[in-house]
Protein backbone atom coordinates (compact mmCIF):
# COMPACT_ATOMS: atom_id res chain seq x y z
CA UNK A 1 0.00 0.00 0.00
CA UNK A 2 1.32 3.42 -0.86
CA UNK A 3 1.33 6.32 1.54
CA UNK A 4 -1.18 8.17 -0.62
CA UNK A 5 -3.61 5.25 -0.41
CA UNK A 6 -3.13 5.00 3.34
CA UNK A 7 -3.83 8.71 3.78
CA UNK A 8 -6.93 8.43 1.60
CA UNK A 9 -8.23 5.51 3.69
CA UNK A 10 -7.52 7.25 7.00
CA UNK A 11 -9.22 10.38 5.73
CA UNK A 12 -12.26 8.45 4.52
CA UNK A 13 -12.54 6.62 7.85
CA UNK A 14 -12.27 9.88 9.77
CA UNK A 15 -14.91 11.49 7.59
CA UNK A 16 -17.35 8.59 7.83
CA UNK A 17 -17.03 8.13 11.58
CA UNK A 18 -17.20 11.85 12.25
CA UNK A 19 -20.39 12.26 10.25
CA UNK A 20 -22.05 9.21 11.80
CA UNK A 21 -21.01 10.29 15.31
CA UNK A 22 -22.62 13.65 14.60
CA UNK A 23 -25.85 12.04 13.40
CA UNK A 24 -25.98 9.81 16.48
CA UNK A 25 -25.39 12.75 18.81
CA UNK A 26 -28.04 14.77 16.99
CA UNK A 27 -30.50 11.95 17.61
CA UNK A 28 -29.59 11.95 21.31
CA UNK A 29 -30.13 15.70 21.56
CA UNK A 30 -33.41 15.50 19.66
CA UNK A 31 -34.70 12.73 21.89
CA UNK A 32 -33.53 14.47 25.08
CA UNK A 33 -35.42 17.62 24.16
CA UNK A 34 -38.62 15.82 23.19
CA UNK A 35 -41.63 15.75 25.47
CA UNK A 36 -41.85 11.95 25.24
CA UNK A 37 -40.36 10.47 28.42
CA UNK A 38 -41.21 6.81 27.78
CA UNK A 39 -38.91 3.86 28.37
CA UNK A 40 -38.63 3.45 24.61
CA UNK A 41 -37.30 7.00 24.29
CA UNK A 42 -34.81 6.33 27.08
CA UNK A 43 -33.67 3.15 25.32
CA UNK A 44 -33.24 5.03 22.05
CA UNK A 45 -31.20 7.72 23.81
CA UNK A 46 -28.92 5.05 25.28
CA UNK A 47 -28.51 3.26 21.92
CA UNK A 48 -27.70 6.45 19.99
CA UNK A 49 -25.37 7.67 22.76
CA UNK A 50 -23.55 4.33 22.67
CA UNK A 51 -23.20 4.57 18.88
CA UNK A 52 -21.91 8.13 19.16
CA UNK A 53 -19.27 7.19 21.71
CA UNK A 54 -18.30 4.08 19.75
CA UNK A 55 -17.72 6.21 16.65
CA UNK A 56 -15.32 8.48 18.55
CA UNK A 57 -12.61 5.82 19.01
CA UNK A 58 -12.16 5.06 15.28
CA UNK A 59 -12.37 8.79 14.57
CA UNK A 60 -9.53 9.56 16.96
CA UNK A 61 -7.44 6.60 15.76
CA UNK A 62 -7.84 7.54 12.10
CA UNK A 63 -7.02 11.20 12.70
CA UNK A 64 -3.94 10.29 14.75
CA UNK A 65 -2.85 7.70 12.17
CA UNK A 66 -3.33 10.30 9.44
CA UNK A 67 -1.20 12.78 11.39
CA UNK A 68 1.48 10.18 12.14
CA UNK A 69 1.67 9.08 8.52
CA UNK A 70 1.95 12.65 7.35
CA UNK A 71 4.63 13.49 9.91
CA UNK A 72 6.66 10.31 9.34
CA UNK A 73 6.10 10.37 5.57
CA UNK A 74 5.50 6.62 5.94
CA UNK A 75 2.73 4.27 6.97
CA UNK A 76 2.80 4.03 10.78
CA UNK A 77 2.93 0.51 12.29
CA UNK A 78 -0.53 0.65 13.87
CA UNK A 79 -1.93 -2.64 12.56
CA UNK A 80 -3.60 -3.85 15.77
CA UNK A 81 -4.91 -0.41 16.71
CA UNK A 82 -6.27 0.20 13.21
CA UNK A 83 -7.93 -3.21 13.15
CA UNK A 84 -9.55 -2.58 16.54
CA UNK A 85 -10.79 0.81 15.34
CA UNK A 86 -12.28 -0.75 12.21
CA UNK A 87 -14.04 -3.46 14.21
CA UNK A 88 -15.47 -0.90 16.63
CA UNK A 89 -16.63 1.18 13.67
CA UNK A 90 -18.45 -1.82 12.21
CA UNK A 91 -20.09 -2.50 15.58
CA UNK A 92 -21.04 1.17 15.92
CA UNK A 93 -22.70 1.10 12.51
CA UNK A 94 -24.87 -1.82 13.62
CA UNK A 95 -25.74 -0.07 16.91
CA UNK A 96 -26.61 3.09 14.98
CA UNK A 97 -28.89 1.18 12.59
CA UNK A 98 -30.53 -0.53 15.58
CA UNK A 99 -31.18 2.92 17.03
CA UNK A 100 -32.92 3.94 13.82
CA UNK A 101 -35.11 0.84 14.04
CA UNK A 102 -35.87 1.60 17.68
CA UNK A 103 -36.69 5.25 17.01
CA UNK A 104 -39.57 4.30 14.73
CA UNK A 105 -41.32 2.55 17.61
CA UNK A 106 -41.44 5.83 19.54
CA UNK A 107 -43.76 7.29 16.92
CA UNK A 108 -46.16 4.41 16.29
CA UNK A 109 -46.44 0.68 15.75
CA UNK A 110 -46.59 1.10 11.95
CA UNK A 111 -43.53 3.37 11.93
CA UNK A 112 -41.75 0.89 14.19
CA UNK A 113 -42.46 -2.02 11.89
CA UNK A 114 -41.36 -0.09 8.80
CA UNK A 115 -38.14 1.25 10.37
CA UNK A 116 -37.31 -2.19 11.76
CA UNK A 117 -37.77 -3.81 8.35
CA UNK A 118 -35.59 -1.17 6.70
CA UNK A 119 -32.98 -1.52 9.46
CA UNK A 120 -32.83 -5.30 9.10
CA UNK A 121 -32.48 -5.01 5.32
CA UNK A 122 -29.77 -2.37 5.76
CA UNK A 123 -27.92 -4.52 8.29
CA UNK A 124 -27.99 -7.42 5.82
CA UNK A 125 -26.66 -5.18 3.03
CA UNK A 126 -23.93 -3.77 5.29
CA UNK A 127 -22.96 -7.30 6.34
CA UNK A 128 -22.84 -8.37 2.70
CA UNK A 129 -20.65 -5.37 1.78
CA UNK A 130 -18.28 -5.98 4.70
CA UNK A 131 -18.02 -9.67 3.83
CA UNK A 132 -17.42 -8.90 0.15
CA UNK A 133 -14.59 -6.51 0.94
CA UNK A 134 -13.00 -8.71 3.60
CA UNK A 135 -13.12 -11.73 1.30
CA UNK A 136 -10.77 -9.85 -1.04
CA UNK A 137 -8.05 -10.13 1.61
CA UNK A 138 -8.28 -13.89 2.13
Amino acid sequence: MTLENYLAEAGALAGLTGILAGFAMSAVIQLLTSDNKSRLTTAAIIVFAAASVMFLFPLIVSVLAFAAATELNAIPPLDNLSLLAMLIMFAAIYVFIAGIALAGWIQSKIAGIITTVFAVVTMCLVSYAIDAVLSLFS
